[in-house]
Order: C-alpha cells, then sequence, then structure tokens
C-alpha cells in the first residue's frame, strides 16, 4: 500500500513538473524555496512557466491549462490530510487521468507528443530516486 501511495505521488508530480535539478541547470539557478513549500497556486504557476517554456503554449493555452494545473495542486494537498488515502489516491488518478485526456484537446499534436515526453522522462527520474532510496 504504502509504495502504490508512493508510486501513485510520483507519477501526479512526474505529470506536471520537471525535475527541479533538471530545470535549474538549464537555466542556470538555484531554487531556494522547496516545491511542497510552495502555495498550490505557486506551483501551478511555475508549472505553467515551464510547460510554457517547453512547449510553446499560445495566450488560449495557457488560460485553458492553469485552471486545471491549480486544482491538481489543490487535489494533491488534499491528499496529505485526506484520512482515507486510498480513496484520495483514487481520485487523484482519476483527475489526471482526466486531464490528460483535457490536454489532448488543448495542446496540437507536436505539443502532446513533447509534453507526453517530458512526463516519460519525469517519471524516469522519480524511479531512479526511488531505487536510491531503497
Amino acid at each position: 500500500m504504502n509504495k502504490k501511495l508512493i508510486l501513485a505521488l510520483s507519477i501526479f508530480t512526474a505529470s506536471f513538473t520537471v525535475n527541479t535539478h533538471y530545470t535549474n541547470a538549464q537555466d542556470g539557478g538555484f531554487q531556494s524555496v522547496r516545491q511542497q513549500d510552495q502555495t498550490p497556486e505557486q506551483r501551478a504557476a511555475k508549472q505553467v512557466q515551464r510547460l510554457t517554456k517547453s512547449l510553446t503554449l499560445t495566450n488560449d493555452q495557457v488560460a485553458q491549462i492553469q485552471p486545471m494545473l491549480l486544482e491538481l495542486n489543490q487535489k494533491r494537498d488534499a491528499i496529505g490530510n485526506a484520512s482515507d488515502k486510498r480513496a484520495a489516491m483514487k481520485d487523484m488518478r482519476d483527475l489526471v487521468t482526466a486531464q490528460d485526456e483535457k490536454m489532448k484537446t488543448i495542446l496540437n499534436a507536436d505539443q502532446y507528443t513533447k509534453y507526453q515526453d517530458i512526463k516519460d522522462e519525469a517519471k524516469d527520474r522519480m524511479r531512479g530516486r526511488k531505487g536510491r532510496r531503497e
């Protein structure tokens, strides 16, 4: 159960963020505030900023993606406070799946392919971290 929870949270996080070290290495900077110490609004704004840069989003696409990411970040915070973690994680998986379907309609084919590549790379990085901890 614990491994499933960790995997599900890892997949969610990987779906919408690029590894901080990877991003910082590209930007040449260091992120002093940890992502989990940020509000859902701050995390969503950073995620939109990263996606805009990597996918070259239009203003219309940003306007559609921002509320989805905000909802996901709020839901992620709620999971930490939920008494029934299993049900909360199922809700999160359903929300992520629905969001992925919405992303297909918002992004063009090239952007969506690149989006999937970003998600896959993030999943691989998260799996690599998990292997180092065990």
